[in-house]
């Protein structure tokens, strides 16, 4: 089973481009911000970052991942569109091991579940905010099959998996051995992935995919969607309807994705994107809102790199 999301691959891999999506900081809001802050740099690792504005930022030593803005009066409240949970990615097998060694050590609650394609670890914030630290392993992975209307994963030797059994804690706790689970995240953690409740599958695979994504797994029986945008990790978009079909934006008043910024690898991608976004006059950005009502903006990476640089 082949599925355009891994045809984009193929494609970006032998012309040697890089994904024509990726993501940039995301704005989270938060009941209690030295309460979050807390959270996210005693057990997720962030560091602080030097960005002056509302809300604080952080992330690690190179980039900021997350800001998180004061302002919500309830915690996430379930049943609306919006997040599910934001996925920030590990640059190894260490230092994924060494993550949920810190949630060990804390008494932190998470789940770890193997996707193949992925290794995970899920766990909330003090506002519910769903947390996922990722490993991609897409050298595990086969194909896809959909035979008999099964959904099926077949690893590299053509094994078959479900893509959600449980993970071995002991087995990956062993690769954090002589590491130190206290210290902060490493220098290459990336927001990974997005997983988004939606009101309608469909319409919203349109959407993204006007936006440069590529669509993967649409799996109406599950209620749930991913698309990729150009790498072998297929998964870098994710939707479901398990806020009810129709679901509507959070109340304004609870903890909920803000917003987040995409950068675009490809100018021609940007423009496309016009069709969808707002072009802020000035710049090389465009803004709008997602059809989760999540307000997102696009930049072209290379604009960003410009600033990065000039600062």
């Amino acid at each position: 089973m082949d599925t355009p999301a891994l045809a984009l691959a193929r494609q970006r891999a032998a012309a040697n481009l890089p994904e024509r999506l990726t993501w940039g900081p995301l704005t989270l809001s938060v009941t209690d911000l030295n309460r979050a802050a807390a959270f996210w740099t005693d057990v997720i690792g962030f560091v602080r970052r030097p960005e002056r504005g509302p809300g604080l930022a952080l992330g690690t030593p190179d980039r900021t991942l997350v800001v998180l803005a004061p302002g919500a009066t309830s915690p996430v409240t379930k049943g609306y569109a919006g997040m599910y949970h934001v996925a920030f990615g590990m640059p190894s097998q260490a230092e994924f091991s060494r993550r949920m060694q810190r949630f060990v050590d804390l008494g932190v609650p998470f789940s770890p579940v193997d996707h193949l394609m992925s290794k995970a670890i899920y766990l909330d914030d003090p506002d519910g905010h769903g947390i996922e630290i990722a490993y991609e392993t897409p050298e595990r992975f086969g194909r896809f099959s959909d035979a008999g209307g099964r959904f099926t994963m077949f690893d590299a030797v053509g094994r078959p998996h479900s893509g959600r059994e449980r993970l071995d804690v002991v087995a990956e706790l062993a690769s954090a051995d002589n590491t130190d689970p206290a210290r902060p995240l490493h220098r290459d953690a990336t927001v990974a992935h997005l997983h988004l409740h939606v009101p309608a599958l469909d319409p919203s695979l349109g959407w993204f995919e006007s936006l440069g994504f590529a669509r993967n797994l649409n799996l109406p029986d599950f209620g749930m969607a991913d698309m990729g945008a150009g790498a072998p990790y297929t998964h870098r978009l994710a939707m479901n309807l398990w806020a009810g079909p129709g679901a509507r934006p959070a109340p304004a008043n609870s903890a909920r994705l803000l917003s987040y910024r995409l950068d675009a690898a490809d100018a021609e991608i940007f423009v496309a994107a016009k069709a969808r976004l707002t072009e802020i006059p000035g710049s090389d950005v465009l803004t709008g809102t997602d059809p989760a009502g999540v307000i997102v903006t696009l930049a072209l990476r290379a604009a960003e790199q410009q600033k990065e640089d000039a600062a």
